[in-house]
């Protein structure tokens, strides 16, 4: 090891030999003084490096002694200025809760296929279950994670690539039906809503009435509607950033979830008078939908006063905001609206739940065609 002397400051060096190409490089590591004590510190930094860029090299070409809780936190880190906000902390929630069930200080060498699958349906099947969606989530989060691990050379292979769940078969037989309302379920939640909050009400039928996703209609300002030929338009141009923002600093991206989500759609008369009616009351208000301190709409609010409602009046369905956008494409389908229409509306370019949705209702409608045959 050789030190030099750099403005007030001291670089130290040491040479290793490059496993790969056999020639001479060195690591190096900048120190305050030039003391006895810098010079103890700075060996054990430069031996470290060493030790770790020849661990890449070993037979197995891997780093072995990589800890989990070491994983998260380099790849949390990574992955943060990558994606939006809402995106990375569902990514903390999974990975932690991994975390914490595996053990920081587990060896990812030795996490296999088997406890990871151990681990998700341990999750599945529990007396409070995750939905299959949500262990698909988990999945695709823990496969990012060991990617992100093979690229940095800490694993030969992903074992998430073995790992096949088997989900709840009730969940996989009911899951479409109960993903929308039916017209009778819709009418009497709309009446009890109201009948607790005028506010909340009118957003939950403005989901219904526009198919829009929760965070673009609570992003919404009144500049965001338009009106041309008489008809009048809504531009969903983003969506609300939330996730750990103080409400009062909460405002709309400058994109939504997806590529396609970034469109116009025309109005229908209802959602036309819940704006006027917004307008008339709230027109000052950043928002269209907001609180009385005219902050923004909280998901976690929304699915309160949901959960409220369904126990009441006993709705055998899971109830939270998003299914007044399924119960949105499911009336369409079943006014014989092209499908491709409704994927360009609710901002869908290919989605799985929009199909299974529009398949399940003309489904329904063909069954109807059937004694009406009789009648010819």
């Amino acid at each position: 090891m050789w030190k030099e002397k750099r403005g007030d400051k001291w670089r130290f060096k040491e040479r290793y030999r490059d496993p790969l190409t056999g020639k001479l490089k060195y690591v190096s590591v900048t120190m305050e003084t030039g003391s006895r004590q810098s010079i103890k510190e700075a060996s054990a930094v430069l031996n470290h490096k060493i030790d770790e860029i020849m661990a890449r090299y070993s037979s197995e070409g891997i780093l072995d002694e990589v800890l989990l809780g070491r994983l998260i936190d380099e790849y949390l880190a990574y992955y943060k200025n990558r994606v939006r906000s809402s995106t990375y902390y569902s990514h903390v929630t999974t990975l932690k809760n991994f975390e914490k069930e595996i053990g920081s200080d587990a060896l990812i060498a030795n996490i296999t296929p088997e406890l990871i699958t151990e681990f998700i349906e341990s999750l599945l099947y529990r007396p409070d279950p995750i939905s299959n969606s949500y262990a698909s989530r988990y999945k695709n989060h823990i496969g990012q994670l060991f990617k992100f691990a093979k690229k940095k050379n800490y694993l030969l292979n992903n074992p998430v690539e073995k790992v096949e769940l088997t989900y709840r078969n009730d969940e996989i037989k009911s899951s479409t039906a109960n993903k929308f309302l039916e017209e009778e379920e819709l009418q009497s939640f709309l009446e009890e809503a109201y009948s607790r909050n005028e506010t909340y009400a009118q957003l939950c039928e403005w989901l219904y009435q526009t198919g829009t996703r929760f965070g673009e209609s609570a992003s919404l300002s009144f500049d965001d509607v338009y009106k041309k030929d008489g008809k009048y338009y809504l531009k969903i141009t983003g969506t609300l950033d939330y996730n750990h923002i103080p409400i009062e600093l909460q405002s709309k991206t400058s994109r939504t979830k997806t590529a396609a989500g970034m469109r116009t759609i025309i109005l229908s008369p209802r959602a036309v008078e819940i704006y006027k009616q917004r307008e008339i009351e709230h027109g000052n208000d950043p928002f269209i939908f907001s609180t009385s301190n005219q902050t923004p709409i909280q998901t976690t609010a929304i699915n309160t006063f949901l959960r409220g409602i369904k126990k009441d009046l006993k709705i055998n369905k899971p109830l939270s905001s998003h299914i007044f956008r399924h119960t949105h494409i499911s009336k369409l389908a079943e006014l014989g609206v092209p499908l491709y229409v409704i994927q360009q509306r609710v901002g869908h370019n290919d989605s799985r739940i929009t199909n299974e949705i529009y398949l399940h209702v003309t489904e329904k409608a063909m069954e109807k065609v059937i004694p009406a045959l009789d009648k010819l």
